[in-house]
Parts: C-alpha cells; sequence; structure tokens
C-alpha cells in the first residue's frame, strides 16, 4: 500500500511540474517580427520620397505648370526606376532638408547637395554623382574687380549652403548675407543690394548666360554632389549607389549632365 501511495505522489508530482511547465512556457512573450528596413518600406509603398529645393537651376526649378524640372529630377527619377518604384518630390527649402530626413519625414534628401565633412555627421551620403564647385559672381560692369575688393560688401549666399561657408572662409571682411533662395540672391545682384554672389558652378553658369553676370576669378573651390541618406541605413545607401554606378556606366548621367548644361 505505501509502495502504491509512494507511486502516486511521484505521478502527481510530475504532472504538476509537467503543467508548472507549460504555464511558465506560455508567459514567455512572442518573438517579436523583425522591423523593415528602409529600402523594404520604400519598395513596398512603391514610393520613394525626396526632399528637394526647386530654386537651384539646373539642378532642379520649376516649369511654367510648377513641376519640378532639372538634372537632380531626371537623375532621380532614373535612379527611382532601377530601384522599381515612383520618386516623389517634396518641396521644402534647403535648410530643412536634411532635419527632415532625420526625422524619417523623408526617405532621402536631392537637391544639390555637396558632402562636406560637418554634414558627414549628421546623414550619410551617397556615391558622388557630379562634381561641381563654388564661384563668385558679379555684375556685369561692376567695380569689383578681385575678391580683396569684396572687403566690407554684402555678399549673398543661400542659407544652409556649403557656398555661405566657402564665402565666409575665402572672402575676408565682407557681409555675408544668407538668404532662403538664390533667386532672392541673385535678384539682390542684379538691382545692387549686394556685390556678389557666391553660387555652385553649374548655378552660377544658368545666371550667367540667362542675366549677363560675369564670375569673377577662378572657383574658389571645387565640391563632389550626393545624396543624404539618415544615417543607419546601409541597404538604402547601397541600393542608391548600385543605381547611381549603372546609369554612369551606361552612359544616362553624362547625357543628363549634356542636356541640362551642367558643364
Amino acid at each position: 500500500m505505501l509502495k502504491k501511495r509512494l507511486i502516486l505522489f511521484v505521478s502527481l508530482f510530475l504532472v504538476a511540474v509537467m503543467f508548472l511547465a507549460i504555464g511558465c512556457g506560455s508567459s514567455q512573450p512572442a518573438p517579436q517580427p523583425k522591423e523593415k528596413t528602409a529600402l523594404e518600406k520604400i519598395k513596398e509603398a512603391g514610393v520613394i520620397t525626396v526632399g528637394n529645393s526647386p530654386d537651384y537651376p539646373p539642378f532642379e526649378t520649376v516649369d511654367d505648370n510648377g513641376n519640378p524640372i532639372g538634372f537632380d529630377i531626371d537623375l532621380m527619377n532614373a535612379i527611382a526606376a532601377e530601384l522599381g518604384v515612383k520618386a516623389e518630390f517634396k518641396k521644402m527649402d534647403f535648410a530643412v532638408i536634411i532635419t527632415a530626413v532625420q526625422n524619417s519625414q523623408l526617405d532621402i534628401g536631392m537637391s544639390g547637395f555637396s558632402i562636406s565633412e560637418d554634414r558627414k555627421k549628421e546623414v550619410d551620403f551617397s556615391i558622388p554623382y557630379f562634381l561641381g564647385g563654388q564661384t563668385i559672381v558679379v555684375a556685369p560692369n561692376s567695380n569689383i574687380k578681385k575678391i580683396e575688393d569684396l572687403n566690407g560688401q554684402v555678399v549673398a549666399v543661400q542659407m544652409g549652403t556649403t557656398c555661405a561657408d566657402v564665402a565666409k572662409e575665402n572672402i575676408e571682411g565682407a557681409k555675408i548675407r544668407e538668404l532662403d533662395d538664390f533667386n532672392t540672391a541673385f535678384m539682390m545682384l542684379k538691382n545692387g543690394s549686394a556685390k556678389a554672389v557666391v553660387a555652385d558652378l553649374a548655378v552660377a553658369n544658368e545666371y550667367i548666360k540667362k542675366e549677363g553676370f560675369t564670375a569673377l576669378g577662378e572657383p574658389l573651390n571645387y565640391e563632389e554632389n550626393a545624396i543624404v541618406v539618415k544615417k543607419g541605413n546601409p541597404d538604402l545607401v547601397d541600393a542608391l549607389n548600385k543605381a547611381l554606378t549603372k546609369l554612369k556606366d551606361n552612359g544616362t548621367i553624362t547625357e543628363l549632365a549634356k542636356k541640362w548644361k551642367m558643364q
């Protein structure tokens, strides 16, 4: 009898342990699904959102109907096609595009961005897609003949651009006016309220052709343009780089540069 009771007790104990184990197992949190990467989200949506400031011809401007056009626009549409999605351009001030990318309000920024060490601390960049630089533009028949003549004079630039940094570094004693867009900067040059504008070479050449302005001396520097991406998205950077490499190798970028007279 004692042996039967002992066997019954052991059996009940084992059953209790089994139910306890099952109970403990059921309290374990279910495994969470892996968060999708930036590229996966873009492909799932079928759209890549692009921050763009269309006041920077020939990189980007708008046509008579308000639609974005330009070198960056055409190139971004070609990149999007390589990714199998559509590009959706979000018009905004240049100075806020990087912040919008950082806050995930945009997938990327593409608006004539020059690669700089300061920007590398804030965002990641694709490989370069265009070699540009900065130059000083003055009015025709200006009394400004050399860079030293700008000491104490107003020089207009666009806020948030590397043009502002280059102007401060290279034009001693100038009064640097940082404006919302280049249209305003060149308007100031035209009406005489600024003696010079510092702009990207391609942009400067566009205004020189249209308005008859003059480049002052040699370019101040040379810079590479690239696409801005939020830090921590290597899959998206890699996909952009592969698309850019293909478009470079097959001659698309060269053809677009010719189309928009970037040189």
